[in-house]
C-alpha cells in the first residue's frame, strides 16, 4: 500500500537536512525570515488592529516566558506564535506562494520560532522546520486546489497554514515519525479560517496566520506528549481535502521532495493582495505618461480569483472604508498608482486621510475589474494582468506576466533590506535595533545563532530592555 498524502509530508519533513540544502535556498530562507521580520515589527506599530492583538494576548497568556515577540518580551509558546503570526500578516505585505494562493510565512516561521526557541535548539534545526514547514504548507495548499477552496468561503493560508504550522513546530521540537504524524493528525481538527473578512474589512484575516502557527504548536505540543492524533487527516474519508474542497487532488502532494516551495515563493513590493501585483507594476509604470485629470477609463483584467478578491462587487470596491478595504481593492490600488505614481507602504498609509479625495475617487470609478482568457489561460502558471488606460489623448495598455518580486523576478538582498528598513523605520524602534536584527538573520545558521536573533527581536521595542 503506498503511503498516504500525511505520512508523504511527514517523511519529507523528517528528511529535511541543512547540510544538504543548496545554498541557494539557504540564502532564500534567511532572505524570507528577514522580510517577515521586518513586517512583524513594522505592523506592530503601524497596523491599527495590532494594539488589540497586544492587548488581548496578554491577558490571555499563561505563566512562563518561553518564547520572543515582536512586543518585545517573551510569552509562552504558543503565545508567541499567536503574536508573531498575527503580526506577519497584519498588512498584508508577507511572503506569497502562488501555486498554492496563500502566504507560507506568517503562520509557519512564528511556529517554528516559538518551539525552537522553547526547545532551545540551533539555527539550522529552526532553518530545517522553516523549510518544511513551508513546503507542506504549499504542497497542502495545491492539492487542495485553492480556487475550489475559496468557493467554499476558506482562507486557504489559514487552512493549509494550519498543517504547515504544526509540521514546523514538529520539527523544531526534534519529534519523530510517529509523533509527527499524531501532531498533522491533530491539526486536522483545527483547520479553520472564514473569507467573511471581505463583507466588512474585518481584521480576522490578520488574525488567522497568528491563529494557525498557535494551533500548530498546540498540535506538535500534544504530540510531544504522546497525545494521538487522526490517522490520514488529509486524505481520509472524512479528512480535509473532501470536507473542504469540491475539486481536491490528494496525490498532488507526492511531488513534495522534489521541488522547494521557499524558492517558489514570491516576497511583496506593496502592501495589499498579490493578484494586485502584476496590475500595480503596470500602472506605476504608466504613471509617468499619464495626467491623472485625463483618465477616462481604467480596465484592469485579472485572473478570476484576484476579480473575486479584489473586484466585486464593483461598487463597494470603489469605495474603500478602510486599510482592509484599500488593500483588496482593484480600483483604489489603480487610482493610488495613476494618482501618486507609487503602491509601496508608506503610500497606502498615506491615502488612509485622503479616502474622499476627489482625484482618486475619480480614478476608483473609472475602474473596472475584468478576467478574460489573456489572464485566465495563463494562471495559476502565472498570476498576470492586463491594464489598458483610456485617457483623452489616446490608449495606453500594459501587460504583466511576472510581478516584481515572483521567483522569476525576484528582490534581492538590497531590495528586502530596503524594504525592511522602510518598515522598521515606520516602527518604535531604538537605534541600531533594525540593523542588529538584519545582522542577526544575515549570518543565521552560518555563523549567527538564533539566540542572537531573538535577543534582537526584542530590542526592537523601545520600550522593553532586551533582556536574555
Amino acid at each position: 500500500m503506498p503511503p498516504t498524502p500525511t505520512e508523504v509530508l511527514v517523511d519529507h519533513a523528517l528528511a529535511v537536512d541543512y547540510a544538504e540544502t543548496p545554498a541557494a535556498t539557504r540564502d532564500r530562507l534567511r532572505r524570507h525570515v528577514l522580510d517577515l521580520l521586518g513586517v512583524v515589527v513594522g505592523a506592530r506599530d503601524v497596523a491599527a488592529s495590532s494594539g488589540s492583538v497586544l492587548d488581548a494576548t496578554a491577558r490571555l497568556a499563561g505563566d512562563g516566558g518561553e518564547a520572543t515577540t515582536a512586543a518585545g518580551d517573551r510569552r509562552p509558546a504558543a503565545d508567541a506564535a499567536l503574536v508573531n503570526g498575527a503580526l506577519a500578516h497584519s498588512l498584508d505585505f508577507d511572503d506569497t506562494h502562488r501555486e498554492s494562493s496563500l502566504h507560507p510565512g506568517a503562520p509557519v516561521v512564528p511556529a517554528a520560532l516559538a518551539v525552537a526557541e522553547r526547545e532551545g535548539v540551533d539555527a539550522r534545526q529552526f532553518l530545517e522546520a522553516v523549510a518544511a514547514g513551508y513546503d507542506v504548507t504549499c504542497a497542502v495548499g495545491r492539492a487542495v486546489d485553492p480556487d475550489a477552496h475559496y468557493e467554499r468561503g476558506f482562507h486557504v493560508t489559514a487552512t493549509c497554514g494550519t498543517f504547515g504550522a504544526a509540521v514546523a513546530a514538529g520539527a523544531a521540537a526534534g519529534l519523530d515519525r510517529e509523533a509527527l504524524l499524531n501532531a498533522v493528525g491533530v491539526a486536522g481538527s483545527q483547520a479553520a479560517g472564514s473569507l467573511q473578512f471581505l463583507d466588512n474589512g474585518a481584521w480576522n484575516k490578520r488574525l488567522h496566520p497568528g491563529l494557525a502557527a498557535r494551533r500548530g504548536v498546540e498540535a506538535a505540543t500534544l504530540a510531544g506528549a504522546g497525545f494521538e492524533g487522526a490517522a490520514d487527516p488529509l486524505a481520509g474519508a472524512n479528512g480535509f481535502f473532501r470536507g473542504y474542497s469540491a475539486d481536491a487532488d490528494p496525490d498532488a502532494v507526492r511531488d513534495v521532495g522534489e521541488r522547494s516551495a521557499v524558492e517558489e515563493t514570491a516576497l511583496k513590493p506593496y502592501p495589499c493582495c498579490r493578484y494586485t501585483h502584476p496590475a500595480l507594476d503596470a500602472l506605476v509604470d504608466l504613471a509617468d505618461e499619464v495626467d491623472p485629470a485625463d483618465v477616462t477609463g481604467v480596465t484592469v483584467d485579472l485572473p478570476r480569483p484576484g476579480v473575486r478578491l479584489t473586484g466585486d462587487p464593483i461598487d463597494r470596491k470603489r469605495r474603500p472604508a478602510n486599510f482592509v478595504d484599500c488593500q483588496f481593492s482593484m480600483p483604489f490600488g489603480a487610482a493610488l498608482a495613476l494618482d501618486r505614481g507609487r503602491a509601496d507602504l508608506s503610500a497606502f498609509l498615506d491615502a488612509q486621510d485622503d479616502l474622499a479625495d476627489p482625484a482618486l475617487r475619480a480614478l476608483m470609478d473609472a475602474t473596472d475589474v475584468v478576467t478574460t482568457d489573456t489572464v485566465a489561460d495563463l494562471f495559476p502558471e502565472r498570476w498576470a494582468a492586463r491594464v489598458v488606460v483610456e485617457t483623452d489623448a489616446g490608449r495606453l495598455e500594459r501587460t504583466v506576466e511576472v510581478a516584481r518580486g515572483e521567483p522569476e523576478d525576484p528582490l534581492d538582498w538590497p531590495a528586502v533590506e530596503a524594504k525592511f528598513d522602510g518598515l522598521l523605520a515606520a516602527a518604535d524602534t531604538p537605534d541600531g535595533a533594525a540593523a542588529d536584527l538584519a545582522d542577526a538573520v544575515r549570518t543565521l545558521g552560518d555563523g549567527g545563532s538564533l539566540a542572537d536573533l531573538t535577543r534582537a527581536l526584542r530590542a526592537t521595542r523601545a520600550a522593553t530592555p532586551a533582556a536574555d
